[in-house]
This record gives C-alpha cells, structure tokens and sequence, in this order.
C-alpha cells in the first residue's frame, strides 16, 4: 500500500510474497515538502499481516496532511510490480524536489531488494566508515514491553502470570542504513536512509503512526545537514522515540520496592523471595550491556563532529547528544544503585533465616536441657537388674524436672545480667548541633580554627563565603563575560531556552 501527503508525504507500500502462505511487506516512504535542500532521511517499514490476503485490485488513495490517514496504500503481489512503487517514488520526487526521503521496512525478504532497486542504487561506498561508526545494522532499543502495546492502543501480552517478562520484550531491533546522497537515481541530491524493523504487528503501527508522525512535527527534519549530521540525527532521533531509560529504570523499582514488601511481610517463602530477586539482578547486568551499547554508539557519533565544517558544530543536534551521554552514565549509576539495594535484601534475607535457624537450635538446646536428665532417669530405672520400687522414680524425676526448667530459664537471664554487669551497654542517640556544619552564607563550620575565622559561642560573628564583596570587589567584574544561551531540543521537536 501507498502513501503520499502533500507537505509531509507518506508513502506506504504493502509487497505479497509469491507463496502459499503469503506474508504482507509494507514499504512506508516519508517526503518533507520544503524548498530548502536538506538531506533524505529514508524509513522503510514491512509489516507481516495476516496468512489470509485479499485479491482485489492494487489501489492509491493519495492523501493530505490534514487527513485522517496521513496516507494511501497501493498493494503490490510479487516483486514484477516494483515499478509501481518506483513511479510513486517518482511523484514526489518530482513534487517536491531536493527533500528528505525515509523508507521503513517491518521485516525483510530476499525480493525486497529488487523493489528497492526499481529507484534505489548502492551507494554506501562513499559513507561506508560513517555507518560502521555506529552500527546500525544491529542498532537495539531499549524501552518497557508494555510501552510498546500502550503507545499504539493495542493489548500487551501478560507476562506477568508467567514471571518477569522476557528479555527479548524489551528489544526494540532497527537495522538503519544512511545511503547519502546519489542512491537516489530519481534525483541524486536526496539522500536516503532506510530503517528495518521486525515483521510484528506492534512494529508496524509503532512506524506508522508513531515515527512519521514524531520525524515530520520536529523541527529539524527538514534542515539543511551533511551525511555525518543526517546520521547522527536519525540515530538520536529513533532513540528518543523508541528508548526511555527512565521508564526501565521505574520498572525495576516497581519489582524492587515489591520484593522488600515480600520481604518485610514474608509473605512468601524464602526460596521463591530469593530466586525473584536473583533474576532482578541478573536481568539489570544484562540491561546494563545494551546501555552501555547506547552509550558507545553515541561517544563515536560523537566523534564525527570533526569532520563537519566549524559553523555547524555548533549545530543544537551536538548539544543534544552531550546531553543523551551524560544521561546514559546516570542511568548507569541508578543501575548500579538498585543492584546493589537487590543485593543488600538478598543477603539480609539469609541472615534472617540463618537467625530465624538460630532460634530453633535454641529452642532445641532448651527443650534437652529439660527432658534428658529425665530419659537418664527413666534409662536408670528401667534397668533390669534394678529393683527399686516405683515410687522412688517420682520422688527423684519431680526435683530433677523442676530444677532443669529452672536452669533452662534463669541460667540465660542470669548470663545476660552478667555480662551487661561486666560490659556495660549503654544506648547513646546523636545529637547534631550547629558548630559541625557549614551554615549558609558561611566558608567552614563553627569547629575549625581557620585564619580570619574568630569562632564565639554561637558563631555569630563568622564571616561569610561573600565576604570579599565587602571590600568593594564585585563578582560580575572578575568573572568572563557569560555564553550565549544554547538551545535545547525537547524530544518531540519543540525548543525551549535557559
């Protein structure tokens, strides 16, 4: 099927499969119709649909970008009709020239290739270094399962009855090819980017209704750029959409906060706590590669800021993946932070059984205490050779009985009050005061004997960290004049200043 939306066109081709059990490919193609000659960005998006297809005739519903749809579809059987999507291609080529172009497949087969080379040709010579730099053939996003179903309106499975979640639900696979400019035989100044997908239903309205609709209402989709800044800025952008972190990140507190609940409220057996939270810390080492692979990728992005021309290094786009590489070694941190806390509860949970073991073993020790001289006596009196009458056994297992529960309970309270006689314990609370600390306004704490720092009860007449200004020195003459403010991008395109 086939999209095209003037202004912002969309180009969505379905591909039949020449087999028995057909599988659906769709091909979405994006068009910013600007006058400005800024790079192709390409998406191509191949969705497998149902084992049943429908035989009616191919047909294109061109669209505007105020519609509802945003798109028109054209459906192509076997890869002889390329050349439908080639002539659609060719439209808007020729409609709005010399504008960003985005192919996304959902899925891939061998005759796709033959489809895309109907107006497409290999020309990764050139920029072959620039996509190695990242490696996009095998580019994961990272993002909660559920994220993925609830940002399209469809159902998640639950995984939830079955334990966690797998860890391949979380995985969002882009395999994302920047051709540059010249793989465009329509017109060899568009660039063209095609982004692959897996063949699921969840990809294909992830791309269709989610990544168009995010690429087209940022602002700077349709500026100006070279390769290195189209291939940086594709990469930034499909991690905004697709790979939240922080959502991670409060999917793992949610699990943790409930093993501590487990955990304070025993609510379930030890085992079953234990091995839970064993897998938390498990699966967060396994996050932690594929954000660590985020965080490579963009330090050696990173790295093609040098080869673009000194006026647009200072383009925002650079400033923004500074920012995503801080952000990613503080998600790092916070990783580290709740595997240790998992870590923390897993041991505390084997020094409470190990306590909990503890007490039984007393309470055992306690209950022989009582009832083995009793069995030595009943072992006495049992004895065939003697004959002593049976009323002697009472009048020696009553005494005997009553002094062993007697040493059974005074001699631990009679040990506990020895030793609190001989090492005396003595519970101290902290009390804070205010000459420890560095008050506000002030260089050191009230205790530290500092050169012109004259400590009096209270410390009252302590100078501040400001008291150079009383000199007459003003702080605004010695410090460099101030930066220009920068700009920083939100993810959905918008600006905003500080």
């Amino acid at each position: 099927m086939c999209a095209a939306v003037s202004g912002f066109n969309i180009v969505q081709c379905l591909f039949w499969q020449p087999r028995s059990v057909r599988t659906r490919r769709s091909i979405h193609v994006v068009r910013a119709a600007t006058t400005s000659s800024a790079p192709t960005l390409g998406a191509i998006n191949n969705t497998t649909g149902a084992s049943t297809v429908s035989q009616h005739v191919s047909s294109v519903q061109p669209a505007r970008r105020r519609s509802a749809t945003k798109y028109s579809e054209v459906q192509i059987y076997s890869p002889r009709e390329a050349g439908r999507f080639a002539r659609l291609v060719e439209e808007q080529v020729s409609a709005h020239p010399n504008d960003p172009l985005i192919i996304a497949v959902n899925g891939y087969q061998e005759w796709l290739g033959d489809v895309l080379h109907s107006c497409l040709e290999d020309n990764w010579q050139e920029i072959a270094e620039l996509d190695r730099a990242v490696q996009f053939a095998s580019t994961i996003h990272m993002n909660v399962p559920q994220v993925y179903y609830w940002s399209v309106d469809m159902e998640p499975p639950h995984w939830e009855e079955k334990g966690l979640p797998p860890m391949d639900t979380f995985k969002f696979r882009t395999g994302v090819w920047f051709c540059g400019r010249g793989a465009c035989r329509l017109d060899r100044k568009v660039s063209v980017t095609l982004v692959f997908t897996r063949p699921t239903p969840v990809s294909e309205h992830i791309v269709t209704r989610l990544l168009f609709d995010y690429l087209w209402r940022d602002n700077d989709f349709d500026q100006a750029r070279e390769d290195e800044e189209g291939i940086c800025w594709t990469f930034s952008r499909l991690y905004y959409l697709l790979t939240d972190w922080q959502n991670i990140i409060g999917e793992v507190l949610a699990r943790l906060d409930e093993a501590e609940i487990n955990s304070h409220g025993r609510r379930l057996p030890v085992k079953i706590r234990t091995r839970r939270m064993h897998a938390e810390v498990d699966r967060i080492y396994e996050m932690k590669e594929y954000l660590h692979f985020h965080t490579r990728s963009f330090k050696k992005l990173q790295k093609l800021k040098d080869d673009v021309p000194q006026n647009e290094q200072k383009d925002p786009l650079w400033f923004d993946m500074d920012d995503a590489v801080d952000d990613l070694e503080q998600f790092d941190s916070t990783l580290d932070g709740l595997t240790e806390r998992l870590n923390n509860l897993i041991e505390l949970e084997f020094n409470i059984t190990n306590a909990t073991q503890s007490d039984n073993s007393a309470f055992l020790t306690v209950v022989a205490t009582i009832f083995l001289p009793i069995s030595f006596l009943s072992s006495l009196f049992g004895m065939s050779t003697v004959t002593w009458p049976v009323i002697w056994y009472v009048y020696a297992a009553i005494p005997i009985f009553v002094t062993s529960v007697a040493f059974a309970v005074i001699f631990p309270w009679a040990r506990k009050r020895v030793l609190i006689a001989l090492d005396p314990i003595e519970e101290r609370r902290l009390m804070l005061q205010p000459n420890q600390f560095t008050l506000l306004g002030e260089d050191y704490p009230g205790n530290v004997n500092a050169p012109e720092n004259t400590n009096t009860p209270g410390g009252s007449n302590r100078q501040g960290r400001f008291k150079h200004q009383a000199k007459g020195v003003s702080r605004s003459q010695s410090r460099p004049p101030s930066r220009p403010r920068k700009r920083s991008r939100l993810r959905f395109g918008g600006e905003k200043r500080w």
